[in-house]
C-alpha cells in the first residue's frame, strides 16, 4: 500500500516543521537556531501577511506566534490560521503579558510570556510537535 507510506512520510515531516512569525528578527534568528539544532526544520516570517502567504503552501506541525507585529499582526491572523493550517497546533509567543487571559490566550495550544526561560517555548514546541 505506496499511500499509507507516503502519509507517513507526509506526517513525520510536518512533525518536525515549524514557522516562527515575529517581527524582531534578532528573536527569529535565535529561535530558528534552537530548534534547527534540535532537528526541526524552521522557517520565519515577519508579519501577518507574510505568514498566511507561507501557510498557502505549507503545513508546520506548529505556529510560533507574536502577537504584535507591523503591518499585519498575530491578532488579526490569529482567526484565520486554523482554515488555513487546521492541523497546525499554535503557541503565542509575546512580551505582552496582559493577553495570557485574553481570548487570544484561550485560542492556542500554549500560551508563553517572552523573557521568561526558552526553555518552556522548547518544552511546548518538543510537546506539541508529536501531538
Amino acid at each position: 500500500m505506496p499511500g499509507r507510506t507516503e502519509a507517513k512520510v507526509s506526517d513525520m515531516a510536518r512533525a518536525k516543521k515549524i514557522v516562527i512569525a515575529d517581527d524582531n528578527r534578532e528573536m527569529c534568528d535565535l529561535v530558528q537556531d534552537i530548534f534547527s539544532e534540535n532537528g526541526y526544520e524552521v522557517d520565519c516570517v515577519h508579519n501577518g501577511y507574510e505568514l498566511m502567504s507561507y501557510l498557502e503552501n505549507n503545513s508546520p506541525s506548529v505556529i510560533i506566534l507574536d502577537l504584535m507585529m507591523p503591518e499585519k499582526d498575530g491578532i488579526s491572523v490569529l482567526g484565520s490560521l486554523k482554515q488555513l493550517s487546521p492541523y497546525s497546533r499554535i503557541i503565542i509567543y509575546t512580551g505582552y503579558q496582559e493577553y495570557e487571559k485574553s481570548v487570544y490566550a484561550r485560542a492556542v495550544d500554549r500560551f508563553l510570556v517572552k523573557g521568561k526561560s526558552i526553555e518552556e517555548l522548547i518544552e511546548a514546541v518538543d510537546e506539541l510537535a508529536v501531538a
